[in-house]
């Protein structure tokens, strides 16, 4: 009789055992993925390029799952570097030449993913004793970054435009990493006579008597400049860690366009100007943004046209390889983009 009442006790111990499991909330695969760590290149101080900056202020990474190692990059090579050695995974405003050109040269494939700034965001601005552009002729311009950079093609495309060689006409001096307050600063002594600004220094360098030649974005060219590159093997492994970064930047975007005020609290922040230059600033990235960030095959056709002298091999490259678009078209299924 004991032996049969311990026999009961234990099924019985069993089975509510079992059903105390049932009661406990285990991870769903979702939950389970919670956290997923990510290192993010982060590329120029400019409106186009703070949707990244927009996502921390929102704390969108961890709403969708992510936990972000943000670095900033001091060039576009470098951060090359960093994705094809492992240390970085993903590009957040970047500007694709550099990836192009890796690629053609024999690198791993890059893909990109999304893009929103798909023109030059520039202003050609430069001293008050050059008044027309063919004066520029013989002077000496700052690009505002690296040789090779976006800045670079920048002012080889607005020249050109006006009928002046890059290479022939004027000298071009390079500093190691974007910093608008030293171009500003090289205007002002006069060790330069011209530079490309982005918006708000454009009108910061007017403020100070400097005035602008050209504006890029009004000249038509197709140009992919602020989105996310990452490389295809790391796509094709982690398609759904690209997937959430995305749904970050669609959310950072969402603030951009439909919350004014909170936009321009952050971007006095990230850009470290006055309210008066940062909405100056956010209402012209404002005309020159997409609204979906799906990539375009014709901002990579201009940049292969742009390197197939130094790099033969675009003159042949299809720019739809160098696209991925699903991810951006299963976003806009997701009512990301209207």
């Amino acid at each position: 009789m004991k032996m049969l009442l311990t026999a009961r006790f234990s099924s019985l111990f069993s089975l509510v055992f079992y059903l105390s499991l049932l009661s406990i909330p285990f991870p769903s695969s979702e939950v389970a993925a919670q956290n997923v760590k990510i290192t993010v290149g982060q590329a120029g101080i400019n409106p186009g390029t703070s949707l990244f900056f927009i996502a921390k202020k929102e704390n969108l990474y961890a709403k969708h799952g992510l936990d972000a190692n943000i670095i900033a990059t001091s060039s576009t090579a470098s951060a090359v570097q960093a994705m094809l050695g492992g240390s970085m995974h993903i590009i957040t405003g970047g500007a694709g030449a550099a990836y192009v050109t890796a690629v053609l040269e024999g690198t791993a494939p890059f893909v990109l993913v999304s893009s929103w700034v798909n023109v030059f965001p520039y202003k050609l601005v430069a001293r008050k004793e050059i008044v027309k552009t063919q004066e520029l002729k013989g002077k000496t311009g700052q690009i505002g970054s690296t040789f090779g950079s976006a800045l670079h093609v920048a002012v080889g495309f607005a020249l050109a435009k006006v009928g002046l060689d890059v290479e022939k006409d004027v000298k071009l001096v390079q500093q190691p990493r974007t910093d608008w307050a030293n171009t500003l600063a090289q205007l002002e002594r006069g060790e330069v006579q011209f530079s490309l600004l982005p918006p708000p220094y454009d009108r910061v360098a007017e403020k100070r008597g400097f005035h602008t030649i050209l504006s890029l974005p009004d000249m038509g060219i197709a140009w992919q400049q602020n989105g996310e590159w990452v490389p295809k093997s790391y796509l094709q492994s982690n398609r759904a860690t690209v997937l959430r970064f995305l749904r970050v930047i669609g959310d950072a975007m969402k603030v951009y366009f439909e919350q004014k005020d909170k936009t321009l609290s952050y971007l006095d922040e990230f850009l470290g100007s006055n309210r008066a230059d940062t909405e100056y600033a956010y209402e012209a990235f404002l005309k020159w943004v997409d609204r979906n960030s799906r990539p375009k095959v014709e901002s990579i056709r201009t940049m292969l046209d742009s390197i197939k002298k130094v790099t033969p091999k675009a003159a042949t490259a299809d720019p739809a390889s160098f696209i991925d678009a699903s991810l951006v078209d299963q976003l806009a299924k997701e009512g990301y983009f209207r």
